[in-house]
């Protein structure tokens, strides 16, 4: 059995692993890049690009997020590649002065950061986008709201990360991690044996498939989220167009569809979510969720009705048992590192992955910081 030694081994190769890939790589650590099917293959396949802010469930967590945001209108020249970045804004609609009123407290956080929110009444809505029909809308909310083009966004990390030296090994699924009393010292492929001084997993939804071969787990679930996407078309929408209640629908127990809509540069419309309790991780679209998104379409955007769908997908939307990053050093074992269930990914990656890096590079172990609050070992106690 061949063997290969690393300063930095990372298992994953969706956004975060990419973008941990491209760190380390950058401070000239030798790094190593496992994944088990093609680069961005997992959730990230299935990111419709948004660079969200309004879906910050706390104002301390939007002062982080907003970090990271700003990061992302000179990332492509960093990555040197063309991340189409733009900031079309998002609107939020609500169905009932009740969970409208609930949320106009963000707008205030957002003004306290220096970002653009407003509540819009259903006339400005209509003269924002006018082929929305109003069902039964009662007010939204636009919100500062970015967007890339999530595949350059990707590979920009991986093919940067390869400028720098790393080492990229796709279709190579890890079987599992090489323990040396308390402290991981590698990973096993097959036949092949990768040895390295930190091991970072970052798996999302397939954290927990790695863990168990040391007898671990995290609270880390997820569920089955479906989108499609239409043909090119002129342009339609102004803006990101989504239904009130989307992450409370991602992370709930039942079937449900919150609709979220937008137009890429490119002229097609990406439709989301239907989302239905996953315990196992399917990538096939299903009988219900196609229709059912089809139809919350339609009610919403009639004229949208002889558009040709393109495709479809669905993927694992991973999250943890208190809905934040599960982001830091494995209390019972050493050398081992997670880095999953990223919250807002687009945003928050630039920042969360510079930060993981500054902590493994100077081998801070410690329970302060920037990145504290998301430590595995909250759920470890």
């Amino acid at each position: 059995m061949n063997k290969e030694n690393y300063d930095i081994i990372i298992v994953g190769g969706g956004f975060s692993g990419a973008a941990l890939a491209y760190q380390f790589s950058k401070a000239k650590l030798k790094t190593l890049l496992l994944e088990s099917g093609g680069m961005g293959s997992g959730t990230s396949a299935a990111c419709a690009g948004r660079a969200q802010l309004f879906d910050c469930e706390t104002s301390e967590y939007l002062h982080q997020v907003k970090q990271g945001y700003s990061r992302l209108p000179q990332l492509g020249e960093e990555l040197e590649i063309d991340l189409e970045w733009e900031q079309p804004g998002h609107i939020t609609l609500y169905f009932s002065a009740e969970s409208l009123s609930s949320e106009i407290e963000k707008i205030t956080w957002f003004k306290n950061e220096g970002l653009h929110a407003e509540l819009l009444d259903v006339d400005s809505v209509r003269k924002l986008e006018p082929m929305l029909k109003m069902n039964n809308i009662v007010g939204a909310i636009l919100a500062q709201e970015g967007h890339v083009n999530p595949f350059k966004f990707g590979w920009g990390y991986i093919n940067a990360a390869q400028k720098y030296g790393a080492r990229i090994v796709h279709h190579t699924k890890v079987t599992n991690l090489l323990l040396e009393k308390n402290k991981t010292i590698g990973v096993t492929t097959g036949n092949q044996q990768y040895y390295g001084k930190v091991i970072i997993l970052a798996l999302g939804a397939w954290t927990n498939s790695v863990l168990k071969t040391i007898g671990m787990q995290l609270p880390i679930f997820f569920t089955k989220a479906e989108a499609m996407i239409s043909e090119p078309l002129p342009r339609l929408l102004q803006h990101h167009v989504g239904t009130s209640g989307f992450y409370e629908s991602v992370h709930g127990g039942d079937k449900s569809i919150t609709l979220g809509i937008g137009q890429h540069k490119n002229g097609c419309l990406l439709i989301s979510n239907a989302i239905q309790p996953a315990q196992e991780i399917q990538h096939e679209s299903s009988a219900w969720g196609m229709p059912a998104l089809n139809q919350q379409m339609k009610k919403f955007f009639p004229m949208f009705d002889p558009i040709r769908i393109m495709r479809t997908w669905s993927a694992p939307s991973p999250f943890s048992a208190d809905y934040q990053p599960v982001v830091g050093w494995y209390p019972q074992v050493e050398n081992l590192y997670i880095a999953a269930a990223f919250h807002l990914a687009i945003p928050t990656i630039p920042l969360f992955s510079e930060k993981i890096a500054e902590q493994v590079i100077n081998n801070n172990y410690s329970s302060g910081g920037f990145l504290a609050p998301y430590s595995p070992s909250r759920f470890l106690i």
